[in-house]
């Protein structure tokens, strides 16, 4: 008898997991139509991805849409290991890249709310190793020869300065010149080959890029905020953004290092990717010898989501609050003006301390509202957060190439689908 009951509850277990993603879709088709969208339109963004990986073009991804708090698309097509065939999952642990930027910056926020870092402090008062820094100017002699000499900034560069990328600081793969062709010979980008400290003190030799606060260059900086955090905490920073983010969260797939049985869940690119050696150079199934706060980490779609949504309720999630409305609103608001630079996010566009903030309704190739962030990784993932229309969207791929043309279709798709605004009312 024993035997005939545990047979039939396996059967019951199956035909319920048989059916559990087909309930999951019809939800998400009610919450869509719900949330104001079109559900058939919506559903086009899983058949945008599915022709791309049957084209080549992509190895497969996950794509989520939320609004008002509720997700209303969330599909993994394709594969997260072609070359060992296996599939793209919702649970896909995919190496995020820059992405880690946007948790690094949330768990400085939290310690600025404490009084324990000071956004307008000069990065030396935490970290003693970039102390007097100098900047690089050009000069030409009588000849006319160009040559670089190090004079004295106006000013130090300030933990603000890091987090809005104007501290003068670059990165190693923009199109080269002496100082970042220095990055790369020292490996100060890398997470594999030295410690934290010995970083710090390779950047110390360097110069700035420029004149602390006098331009923008998307940089490397929020590795350094990452290793501020450490000083401040007094906890390697995988501890620090634990405590200060992901556990709160519940965020238990991000992390900087995948192991284990986790290693089976994690996405790669195609095998003849072009740019593969990003993921040599990110490769978070190795466990680093420094964590970079700007682009160490892995993490999944619905982990991910709730950091995004965390900034849509202005700092709380899941009744969990982490920072204060007021918190989120500075920060997430233009900080820089009109300032151009190396990576700029381009027409439409500034910096918030977070992200990219949209300041205009046109200028951008795609659509949005004044407010709006977007951004991603270099490995891939995009995903953007509009406060005026409550939505979020992300889609998490392996293709560096493909990145910026991913966030502007999925972009045309999700405003394409909705049949009611809120940025109007």
């Amino acid at each position: 008898m024993r035997k005939v009951i545990s047979a039939i509850a396996l059967g019951l277990a199956l035909i319920l997991s048989l059916h559990a993603p087909a309930a999951a879709r019809d939800n998400q088709k009610v919450a869509a139509t719900r949330a104001g969208f079109d559900g058939a339109r919506l559903n086009a963004i899983v058949d945008w991805l599915k022709a791309d990986v049957e084209k080549g073009r992509s190895p497969g991804a996950v794509v989520l849409v939320a609004r008002d708090g509720q997700i209303v698309l969330h599909e993994a097509v394709g594969w997260a290991d072609k070359a060992k065939n296996i599939r793209m999952q919702l649970n896909t642990i995919h190496p995020v890249a820059s992405s880690t930027k946007l948790i690094t910056s949330i768990a400085a926020l939290r310690l600025f709310e404490q009084n324990k870092l000071q956004l307008m402090t000069p990065i030396a008062v935490y970290l003693p190793e970039l102390k007097d820094l100098k900047v690089a100017v050009e000069k030409k002699d009588a000849s006319g020869t160009v040559n670089a000499e190090l004079a004295v900034p106006g000013r130090q560069p300030t933990v603000h300065d890091l987090m809005t990328h104007r501290a003068g600081f670059t990165y190693f793969f923009f199109p080269a010149n002496p100082l970042r062709s220095k990055y790369r010979e020292l490996g100060i980008d890398r997470v594999d080959n030295m410690s934290a400290d010995e970083m710090l003190q390779k950047l110390a030799t360097l110069p700035l890029a420029f004149a602390p606060g006098m331009s923008f260059e998307y940089s490397i900086a929020t590795d350094v905020l990452g290793h501020i955090i450490e000083r401040v905490t007094g906890k390697p920073l995988d501890v620090a953004l634990n405590e200060l983010v992901l556990t709160p969260l519940k965020m238990t797939d991000t992390t900087f290092h995948v192991k284990g049985q986790d290693v089976s869940r994690y996405a790669r690119p195609l095998p003849a990717d072009k740019d593969m050696w990003v993921f040599e150079w990110l490769d978070v199934t190795r466990a680093p010898k420094r964590f970079s706060g700007g682009a160490g980490m892995a993490s999944t779609t619905e982990n991910y989501y709730r950091v995004l949504q965390l900034l849509l309720n202005e700092g709380t999630y899941n009744g969990v609050r982490l920072l204060s409305p007021s918190s989120v609103r500075y920060a997430m608001a233009d900080q820089i003006g009109t300032m151009r630079g190396a990576a700029h996010p381009g027409d439409g566009y500034s910096w918030s301390l977070f992200n990219p903030v949209r300041v205009s309704e046109g200028g951008a190739p795609f659509q949005g509202n004044p407010g709006d962030l977007f951004w991603g990784g270099i490995t891939g993932p995009r995903y953007f957060v509009d406060p005026k229309e409550k939505l979020i969207g992300i889609v998490f791929m392996q293709g560096p190439s493909i990145r910026a043309a991913y966030h502007a279709e999925l972009r045309a798709m999700v405003y394409g689908a909705m049949t009611s605004s809120k940025a109007r009312h």
